[in-house]
């Protein structure tokens, strides 16, 4: 389930005691990734939801279908609100900062506008003389970026202080804006004078175009506090990967042999969200501290991680059948250890060491299912179950925990259930 092509190690196996493996043996190039609890984001009576941007309060915004009429919601200490400025006929809530103001667009029954709503107000959003404007992005301080235009003519947008101003890189003909941060730093999309499509950074009055060397085109999605940018493209293979940009130096972003990755956003800690296709189908996932996580929540066959927010928790949208319009979700990161001896009291560690060095005789030790990047040296004369795959509230298995290092056994006999060893 988990990816990291920056990790090739092979498991050494040393054998002097005797161990029972109920377990399959591969290698995946992974590395340590983390376990999360997903929550179903879907507003009674909704046929359909998608999670799309979440605040550090952990309120998320999204859009959905009621009856044949697109919605937008807000969640909230376990309420919903529905959103629709009034004589809309649709909304599409996109972001919210963290003064809960929310950014999104929609129909006003003629055109498509962009909205803002806060504390039970709506503001439209409409450039003067355009004639159509998406709203997309917010910041804390409250300005929006965007897109619209009149005519033939699409430019991107940022609305601040109650004021507009265009957004163009001298020479192109289009533009759109994604993502801004506190410091007012704007990136988006568009074509140059020659027609390719490239992606563009604004700050303090300056456009820089922002394409890896080699790449044929690209695409930012999402720029953090620190000025990190993240977005995809196609590189000079035809492959289409996610890059991370910062300071001159670009990094591809890409789990092993996916293809097709879209990086949606960043948030201040480097944290990395988007999507991609595996090989068999369209999966989420998230990059952190140099490993794939993939985001797929139980009884989901696909699934797009679009939003995350400083606390790592990610929002997105899973989809439970092909054709199914699709449920939104949050996955938020584990708060309990990922490993623990069952007794009374029920013991918690952090790692499996821990857990089997402090293991008495007939144990039974249970872990999530994440990678543990750590050797493994069973030596000590008992008997110990290890049961693996466990999920965050350790209520049912998901997967395999996996052992990434050297499993050394020298003594007593262990039974493992549910683990992978690479």
């Amino acid at each position: 389930m988990y990816f990291n092509y920056f990790n090739r190690d092979v498991l050494k196996m040393h054998v002097i005691g005797i161990i029972i493996l109920l377990i399959s043996i591969g290698v995946n190039n992974t590395a340590v990734a983390d376990n999360y609890d997903f929550d179903e984001i879907l507003p009674p009576n909704w046929s359909s939801s998608f999670a799309h941007g979440n605040n550090d309060n952990g309120d998320i915004v999204g859009y959905g279908k009621v009856g044949a009429i697109i919605k937008a919601f807000h969640y909230s200490n376990g309420s919903y609100s529905e959103l629709m400025p009034p004589g809309w006929s649709s909304a599409y809530a996109l972001r919210i900062n963290s003064s809960s103001e929310i950014v999104g667009y929609g129909n006003d029954g003629d055109i498509d506008k962009g909205f803002i709503y806060h504390d039970g107000t709506y503001s439209e959003l409409l450039p003067p003389g355009w004639e159509w404007a998406w709203g997309i992005r917010n910041n804390n301080i409250g300005d929006v970026v965007g897109g619209g235009g009149y005519g033939s003519s699409i430019k991107a947008f940022l609305f601040s202080s109650g004021s507009y101003s265009e957004l163009l890189p001298p020479g192109w003909t289009v533009s759109f804006a994604y993502g801004i941060n506190n410091m007012g730093e704007i990136v988006g999309n568009g074509y140059d004078s020659e027609g390719v499509t490239k992606a563009f950074k604004y700050s303090n009055g300056t456009y820089t175009e922002i394409i890896p060397p080699g790449w044929t085109e690209s695409l930012a999605y999402g720029i953090n506090n620190g000025g990190e940018i993240v977005g995809n493209g196609v590189n000079g293979n035809g492959n289409h990967y996610g890059y991370h940009y910062h300071n001159g130096i670009f990094t591809e972003i890409v789990p092993p042999a996916w293809n097709d990755i879209v990086l949606e956003d960043i948030n201040n800690n480097g944290d990395i969200t988007g999507y991609g296709n595996d090989g068999l189908t369209i999966k989420g996932f998230i990059y952190r501290n140099g490993a794939y996580t993939v985001l797929l929540p139980p009884d989901v066959l696909r699934s797009r991680a679009i939003g995350i927010n400083n606390m790592g928790q990610v929002v997105g949208r899973g989809y439970n059948a092909e054709g199914s319009m699709g449920i939104g979700f949050a996955a938020t990161p584990c708060q309990i250890s990922p490993v623990r001896i069952i007794g009374s009291p029920i013991t918690y560690y952090s790692s499996l060491q821990d857990a089997y060095d402090a293991a008495n005789e007939g144990s039974t030790i249970e872990s999530h299912d994440v990678i543990f990047q750590d050797d493994l040296i069973l030596d000590l004369n008992k008997i110990i179950t290890m049961r693996g795959g466990y999920d965050c509230a350790y209520s049912y298995v998901t997967g395999n925990t996996t052992l990434n290092g050297n499993l050394t056994i020298d003594n007593g006999i262990v039974v493992m259930q549910n683990f992978h060893l690479q």
